[in-house]
C-alpha cells in the first residue's frame, strides 16, 4: 500500500470515528424521544441488572435526557448472566 493510500485510509477511519461519536453523543432535542439499549454482565442477576442500570444512566446523561420507559430481560448463561435493558430517553 502506498504512503498516500495509507494516509487516506487513516484519515477516513478518523473522520468516521469522530462522526460516530458525534451522532451518539448529541443531546435529545425538544419533543423527541429516542430508544436506548444498555447491557450488564455478571455472575448473578442482581449484579447484572445493577450494571445494566448504571450503563443506562450513563447513556441518558450523555444524551441529556431522562429515562421514561424501561424493559429488562435477563438471560442466564453457563458462566454469566446477561441483562439487557431497553428504554426510551426523552428530553428533561
Amino acid at each position: 500500500m502506498s504512503r498516500r493510500t495509507r494516509f487516506f485510509v487513516i484519515a477516513g477511519v478518523a473522520i468516521g470515528a469522530v462522526a460516530a461519536m458525534l451522532s451518539v453523543s448529541e443531546p435529545v432535542e425538544a419533543g423527541t424521544c429516542m430508544p436506548v439499549k444498555a447491557k450488564g454482565r455478571a455472575k448473578d442477576i442482581a449484579t447484572a441488572t445493577t450494571l445494566a442500570q448504571v450503563n443506562l444512566t450513563q447513556k441518558s446523561v450523555l444524551l441529556g435526557g431522562k429515562v421514561t420507559q424501561t424493559s429488562t430481560n435477563c438471560v442466564p448463561g453457563p458462566t454469566f448472566v446477561v441483562c439487557k435493558i431497553s428504554a426510551v430517553v426523552c428530553p428533561k
